[in-house]
């Protein structure tokens, strides 16, 4: 198993274990382990009313790497931006 399924694996059996804990008497857990069920139950309710309404989910847009998309960096050697070409700090 990778990584990440044994992290989940080992992150559902401690939640099981923290429900036992609960159902044995340590009352003070309750409002923890019930925010993740009524998180996923609000964002699947989310998801089907989007799907039940047509909306389509966004698509990430990404400029093509063919533009000329490069951000101007401001160096040492550029009057334009603040710096002298002699390399002293501005005055």
């Amino acid at each position: 198993m990778t990584f990440t399924r044994v992290t989940a694996v080992f992150a559902a059996l401690f939640y099981v274990f923290l429900w036992v804990l609960d159902l044995n008497g340590v009352s003070s857990l309750m409002p923890v382990l019930v925010v993740p069920p009524v998180l996923a139950a609000l964002v699947a309710f989310g998801v089907w009313l989007n799907n039940f309404m047509g909306v389509a989910p966004r698509r990430p847009h990404f400029a093509d790497p063919d533009e000329d998309t490069t951000a101007h960096v401001a160096t040492s050697r550029d009057p334009e931006h603040g710096a002298d070409p002699a390399g002293d700090p501005p005055a």
